[in-house]
């Protein structure tokens, strides 16, 4: 049987700032939503280590509230204010099916996967699995999805958020070094990618990734 703890309350709601972050227009707030999100993670990680008495979690929410919540939101509203984006352009499908889309897809998938990702959890906490699959693949949608760089970053943010949920559940007990190259990896991605973004909005005066089709080989 399924029981609503904490735990399962704060998945629910890094369900709900996903699709926030994958729908919101505003672009600055929906990277102070990610924020919300982030905080979410680690607050589950603390949790999760005292439910279970599990000192890796803790040190994961540690180095997660440094790197996720301070330094990566720092560099997204930094490029934001930077390029002076507020309003981003319409996504692949519109404004009002794309989120339909995403959070339809990525509650199908996180239902199919998450019989078979639980028998290999060491924390079998269900609610918990499902809302990590379920992140990680909105992230998938929001890169396919939106046309806008900033929001294909925070997608990319969003799916990693959802991975080191998974990973938390299934292998907690991994090195720390495991945990400090996923955050350092992900953070190095956004850094590159923000950079990126500056660069294609100097020569496009824009960050609608269709207009690359203007180039020619």
């Amino acid at each position: 049987m399924v029981t609503l703890d904490l735990v399962s309350i704060l998945s629910l709601l890094m369900i709900v700032t996903s699709l926030a972050v994958f729908g919101w227009r505003n672009i600055k707030q929906a990277a102070y939503i990610y924020v919300i999100q982030t905080m979410l993670l680690i607050t589950i990680f603390a949790v999760l280590a005292q439910k279970y008495n599990a000192p890796e979690l803790m040190s994961w929410a540690i180095i997660g509230f440094f790197l996720k919540v301070i330094l990566v939101p720092y560099i997204l509203i930094k490029l934001i204010r930077k390029l002076n984006i507020i309003i981003e352009e319409e996504p692949v499908e519109g404004f009002f099916v794309s989120p339909i889309i995403a959070i339809a897809f990525s509650l199908a998938t996180a239902m199919m996967l998450y019989p078979i990702l639980k028998e290999f959890s060491l924390l079998k906490e269900d609610i918990p699995l499902i809302a990590s699959i379920t992140v990680f693949m909105i992230g998938i949608f929001g890169l396919i999805l939106r046309k806008n760089i900033i929001k294909q970053i925070m997608a990319f943010c969003l799916f990693e958020n959802g991975s080191h949920l998974t990973l938390a559940l299934m292998a907690y007990k991994s090195p720390e070094i495991v945990d400090v190259g996923i955050l350092t990896d992900a953070i190095f991605a956004v850094i590159i990618m923000s950079i990126l973004a500056m660069r294609y909005y100097k020569y496009f005066g824009s960050l609608d990734v269709t207009k690359a089709s203007n180039l020619k080989g």
